[in-house]
């Protein structure tokens, strides 16, 4: 399956931060891209009913834990570009994919913006952000906060609809 950059968030304060930005409400569509083992969807599940979660994950062994773990939640077993053609456009997405597919996630979720999303990116190499997008917030990831360690270290945007015709790329004020 080829190095998949499995790197799991773990610091929890890291994954309070994601969740209170993410801010989900009830009924809303959440999606996680790259769930892996599952701990962002475990500090989300706290506040989404499971049967409003839809977690994509490419490797089977994660994505069987998954389905174990978390029930009522829809598990799709299967790359990202995939999955993103048969699920419905999320109100809240997560991507916590290998740092080279996220510029390609970007695209794809700005045709259809979500009302917000988190992005773990590359701090030595970030994504440009496509039209339709903006940056609204962003928080450190340093490669500790993984297990096993990042060979880099990271950051955490929150992105949101561009409502004022703004270029992607572009930073609103936080």
């Amino acid at each position: 399956m080829g190095d998949l950059e499995q790197h799991f968030l773990t610091d929890p304060e890291a994954l309070a931060w994601i969740v209170a930005e993410l801010g989900p409400r009830p009924g809303e569509h959440v999606v996680e891209l790259g769930a892996g083992a599952g701990t962002v969807a475990l500090a989300l599940s706290r506040a989404v009913a499971p049967a409003d979660l839809t977690l994509v994950e490419l490797d089977p062994r994660l994505a069987a834990d998954l389905r174990e773990r978390f029930g009522a939640a829809r598990v799709l077993a299967e790359d990202w570009r995939r999955a993103w053609r048969r699920i419905r456009p999320p109100d809240v997405l997560v991507v916590s994919l290998p740092h080279a597919l996220v510029p390609a996630v970007l695209a794809a979720a700005a045709a259809a913006p979500p009302r917000v999303a988190v992005v773990a990116v590359a701090t030595d190499d970030p994504p440009n952000l496509p039209r339709g997008l903006v940056r609204t917030a962003t928080r450190p990831l340093p490669r500790t906060s993984f297990e096993p360690p990042q060979p880099f270290d990271g950051a955490a945007w929150v992105l949101r609809p561009d409502r004022h015709g703004v270029t992607g790329g572009r930073t609103a004020p936080t």
